[in-house]
């Protein structure tokens, strides 16, 4: 999914829209008490009327590391599925991993319903203002990406 079709598609969900920041400090034992955090977020979302969750890698930094995003993914699945909640919600996946059909595959496989490779797109898009890609059109890299 392009970047302006996840952000049609976040309009479209409106205020039934929940986003998890999937991202943690650094220091032992840190990831999996951010899996735990996600965990408690989405069910408590979903319990509450969301119908959407999307988890997100955004707000990487220096401080905030991203969570693998197959493993927050497949955590936060399992755990709906577990508490009897998933079938109530699609779980939008916005990874700035996923480059490669093989990691968009995969997180389909475990549990995402859509994928949004955020970073990719923005890659291609730069490449090609730089003119790295000859002759052909933003549009035809970005389709030749999908």
């Amino acid at each position: 999914m392009a970047n302006a079709e996840f952000g049609e598609m976040m309009k479209h969900f409106g205020d039934t829209v929940t986003v998890i920041d999937c991202t943690f400090t650094k220091g032992a034992d840190h990831l999996r008490q951010g899996l735990e955090r996600i965990r408690a977020e989405a069910a408590d979302a979903v319990s509450s009327g969301a119908g959407h969750i999307v988890l997100t890698d955004q707000h990487q930094s220096e401080e905030r590391i991203g969570m693998p995003m197959i493993l927050a993914t497949s955590a936060v699945h399992s755990w709906l599925t577990r508490k009897g909640l998933r079938t109530f919600c699609s779980i939008n996946v916005r990874s700035a991993e996923c480059i490669d059909p093989h990691y968009f595959a995969v997180l389909i496989g475990s549990g995402a319903t859509t994928v949004n490779a955020y970073l990719a797109e923005a890659a291609i898009v730069d490449r090609h203002t730089r003119g790295l890609f000859g002759d052909l059109s933003l549009d035809e890299c970005l389709k030749r990406h999908r």
